[in-house]
C-alpha cells in the first residue's frame, strides 16, 4: 500500500477551512486514531510528547507519522474510518482512496469506463478470496463493496444514464430496483427487494470493520458472507446489462 500517496490525497479532503465539516484538526484526527488504537496517548498528551521532545510539528507532519507508526493492517482501519466520515461530501474521491487502498488499479473513477462481466469479476473475487485467506478480512471486505459499488457505477451508465450523477451506493441499489421493476415484466419481486438488503448489508459490513472489534472468527466468516452476497447479486444483474 502506498501510503504517502494516499495521505496526501487524504488530506486534502481534510484540511479545508476549519468550519467546513470534513476539517480534521489535531484532536479530530487523534481521537480517530483512539478508536483503533485505545492506548494512543489523547491529543494533550500528544501535544506534551511532542514538547519534551522539542519536536512541534504540523498537522499535516504528526498525522503521517502517526499512520506510519502502525502497521498495514492498523493503518487501513484508521483511513476507513476517516473515509466514512467524509464519503457523502467526497464521493469520487474517496472512492479513488479505496482503491489505492485495497491496491486495485482498475478501481472506478470518474472517468474511466468499465467493462463488466464474468471474468471480471471472477478477478475481484479472487483478490477477495486471497484476502481472507491471508487474514487481511478488512480488505476482503473493501473489495467487495468496491466491486459493488463500481458494478453499480456501470450499470447505472449502460441502463439509466440520466442517473449517472448518483454516485452514493445506498442510492444507486434503489435505482437499480427501481429500474428492473419497471422493466421486467414477469420476476420475484423478493430478488428484486434483495438488492436494497445486500446493498445496505455491505455498506455497513464495511463501516462496521471500521468502528467495532469484531473477533478473528467472526471477521472471517463475515469476509466470507459479503464475498458470496456480492457474488451472488453481480451474477444476478449481469443478466440485465
Amino acid at each position: 500500500m502506498d501510503l504517502i500517496r494516499i495521505f496526501n490525497l487524504l488530506f486534502e479532503l481534510i484540511n479545508k477551512n476549519q468550519q467546513d465539516p470534513d476539517y480534521f484538526s489535531g484532536p479530530r484526527f487523534i481521537n480517530k486514531v483512539r478508536e483503533i488504537d485505545s492506548s494512543h496517548p489523547d491529543y494533550t498528551q500528544y501535544v506534551a510528547i511532542m514538547d519534551e521532545e522539542g519536536q512541534r510539528k504540523s498537522r499535516r507532519t504528526f498525522f503521517l507519522d502517526i499512520l506510519q507508526s502502525y502497521d498495514t493492517a492498523h493503518q487501513i482501519r484508521i483511513l476507513n474510518s476517516i473515509l466514512a466520515e467524509i464519503e457523502d461530501r467526497n464521493s469520487e474521491e474517496v472512492q479513488r482512496i479505496r482503491g489505492l487502498i485495497i491496491g486495485d488499479s482498475t478501481a472506478p473513477t470518474a472517468v474511466l469506463q468499465e467493462i463488466w462481466d464474468s471474468e471480471r469479476l471472477t478477478n475481484y473475487l479472487e483478490q477477495i478470496d486471497n484476502s481472507i485467506t491471508e487474514g487481511n478480512f478488512e480488505r476482503a471486505v473493501s473489495l467487495g463493496y468496491t466491486c459493488l459499488e463500481g458494478f453499480y457505477r456501470e450499470f447505472i451508465r449502460q441502463n439509466i444514464p440520466d442517473q449517472v450523477a448518483v454516485t452514493e451506493i445506498i442510492r444507486m441499489g434503489r435505482l437499480i430496483k427501481d429500474h428492473l421493476r419497471s422493466t421486467i415484466e414477469s420476476y420475484p419481486d423478493e430478488a428484486l427487494t434483495m438488492i436494497n438488503h445486500i446493498t445496505h448489508t455491505v455498506d455497513r459490513c464495511r463501516n462496521g470493520f471500521s468502528e467495532s472489534h469484531y473477533g478473528e472468527e467472526t471477521q472471517s466468516w463475515l469476509a466470507t458472507y459479503i464475498r458470496d452476497l456480492v457474488n451472488s447479486l453481480i451474477r444476478m444483474l449481469l443478466h440485465f446489462m
